[in-house]
């Protein structure tokens, strides 16, 4: 029983020092207008740095509102070039040591990236200039990104569940951004606020099956779909929207959660555990922690 408990204390203390990182929404560069491609791209980072098992998940859309309390500040950061005003008090504000910020520029099929990953413990910004290619899975780059992380102090834990090919075109990458925007001023608008309903809280889902149309073999487009679906209630269809990105991208951590959270939603607690145990595997986390979040869920309320 004592080693058991030893055990636990190291991963618990593991789990407290990893840090945080948040990948803020790219913007166009040089006056470019929006189209969405900065969002998606947001997301696809996002996505690779989900299965980071070096840092704490964390993800955008889970302080959205604290960053921008009201829709009109996201929309105008998403639309803009000029960077967040103050990151480094937003860092403290929030606890996230790490955040990404980057502008693009495209250029038929490859896409231009001036990354900046600013440290708010050390008070330092380090960059990169990128190039992805659409025609290749957005594969070119990333190892270049991986190795800039690790100069970053972040090396990457897990890297070969963030090598899989993500075969979006441009105009489903603009559209996937359109829907996680969409999405994100739902979150800011949800229900806390006294002057929405259960029925305006409803997402249009047009630009997430615009998504899927012009990129059916997209990881990414499948699995923000299924959030959309799971956002308005419609968990069958969610399931089924999470299982296609999966066949795309067995170890993709946005699916993982977004199936856990489908069974959870009809009482599945076998299915709940399957999915929270292969979501946490991916990460590198504590099996037993995951079941213990599972278990917590099926607890009669006191």
């Amino acid at each position: 029983m004592e080693k058991n408990t030893m055990t636990l204390d190291k991963k618990n203390a593991l789990d407290i020092q990893r840090p945080k990182l948040i990948v803020m929404p790219f913007q166009a560069r040089d006056g470019q207008p929006f189209d969405g491609i900065g969002l998606g791209l947001h997301f696809f980072f996002g996505n690779l740095l989900g299965v980071h098992a070096g840092l704490m998940e964390c993800w955008f859309g889970w302080r959205v509102k604290k960053i921008f309390p009201e829709p009109m500040l996201l929309t105008a950061y998403c639309r803009g070039n000029n960077l967040f005003p103050d990151i480094r008090a937003l860092g403290s504000r929030e606890k996230v040591r790490f955040w990404l910020e980057g502008t693009y520029c495209r250029k038929g099929d490859k896409i231009f990236l001036d990354l900046v990953l600013h440290d708010t413990k050390e008070e330092s910004a380090s960059k990169i200039c990128l190039s992805l290619g659409l025609s290749d899975g957005l594969l070119a780059g990333r190892n270049e990104f991986f190795d800039w992380l690790e100069t970053c102090g972040i090396p990457f834990v897990g890297i070969e569940k963030a090598l899989w090919p993500e075969q979006i075109s441009g105009r489903g990458l603009a559209f996937l951004g359109r829907g996680l925007e969409t999405l994100y001023l739902n979150y800011i608008q949800g229900r806390d606020n006294k002057e929405t309903s259960a029925d305006t809280d409803l997402i249009d889902l047009s630009w997430f099956d615009r998504s899927v149309e012009a990129s059916t073999a997209s990881y990414l487009a499948q699995d923000l779909r299924g959030w959309g679906l799971y956002k308005n209630g419609e968990t069958v269809l969610a399931k089924k929207a999470f299982a296609s990105a999966l066949e795309l991208n067995p170890e993709g951590i946005g699916a993982l959660s977004g199936m856990m959270w489908c069974a959870l939603g009809v009482h599945d607690r076998a299915g709940a555990l399957h999915y929270a145990q292969l979501k946490a595997g991916c990460r590198g986390e504590d099996l037993e922690k995951a079941r213990t979040f599972v278990d917590k869920k099926f607890e009669a309320p006191s």
